[in-house]
């Protein structure tokens, strides 16, 4: 079984720091209590994935051909052929995203911004009971997604063997009839990134007061907890967390 590269190295470290950071922001929505301390690195968790998306964007644009935008099977009859095809036949495979996963990726992509967007607002008390009903609405819509996201990868696996699980770690995957592997793994530019990661969370970090639960964001205030001062003295007004998961109040889980 001849291995050709299909993802190059900021691919894939966009998408594992995508989904670890996903992870992180769901884990601490549904377990950690939200008068916390540990509740406010949900909402920098989120902020973090928004910037990453920007960045895939741009990436979309630059990078290897299975990165572009324009590999990307998006068209509903392709998306239709493929559902039929598994269901009738061996499915085709692809060098890079197919069309299930290319429209997983776009409501991800979709899910974090809206749930970005719907979290400062509720974090500058702006319409709350709204965006906090959308914000919860969307949080399960992402996960769903997440949810089928890997059953199609396991199932694919199940079906072709052809190592698409490892392809996100090692970049290979079994080549294709036809098709030829990307040429370079940019490893320059995921170095790059990894760094950019680092500097930006060291600077979310730095700009956070843990005394007040709020972040100075390019000097906007967002709150993104209980302030520890009004809650020893007044023990009324609480701050207002951004929540890229579900809500812990009213949860029925």
């Amino acid at each position: 079984m001849k291995l050709i590269y299909a993802y190059d190295l900021p691919t894939r470290i966009f998408h594992w720091s995508f989904a670890i950071l996903f992870a992180s922001a769901f884990f601490i929505a549904k377990v950690i209590d939200d008068d916390s301390l540990l509740f406010s690195y949900h909402m920098l968790s989120g902020l973090m994935m928004v910037v990453l998306v920007l960045l895939r964007i741009f990436w979309g644009f630059v990078g290897s051909k299975t990165a572009r935008w324009n590999s990307w099977k998006l068209s509903p009859k392709e998306l239709t052929s493929y559902f039929k095809e598994i269901l009738t036949a061996k499915t085709a495979r692809y060098l890079g995203h197919n069309p299930a996963s290319s429209y997983a990726a776009i409501l991800m992509f979709l899910f974090t911004f809206g749930l970005g967007l719907s979290g400062t607002m509720m974090s500058l008390d702006i319409n709350k009971h709204f965006f906090e009903e959308m914000h919860e609405l969307m949080g399960n819509g992402f996960i769903v997604t997440v949810i089928a996201h890997i059953v199609g990868v396991l199932f694919h696996q199940f079906k072709h063997r052809d190592g698409m699980i490892l392809s996100m770690i090692t970049g290979k995957k079994q080549d294709i009839e036809g098709q030829v592997g990307i040429t370079s793994q940019h490893k320059g530019v995921g170095v790059f990134l990894i760094g950019l990661l680092v500097v930006m969370g060291l600077y979310f970090n730095h700009q956070f007061d843990q005394a007040s639960r709020s972040l100075n964001l390019l000097g906007v205030q967002l709150q993104l907890g209980e302030n520890e001062h009004e809650h020893h003295h007044s023990g009324e007004n609480k701050g207002h967390s951004i929540n890229f998961g579900n809500e812990h109040e009213d949860d029925d889980d």
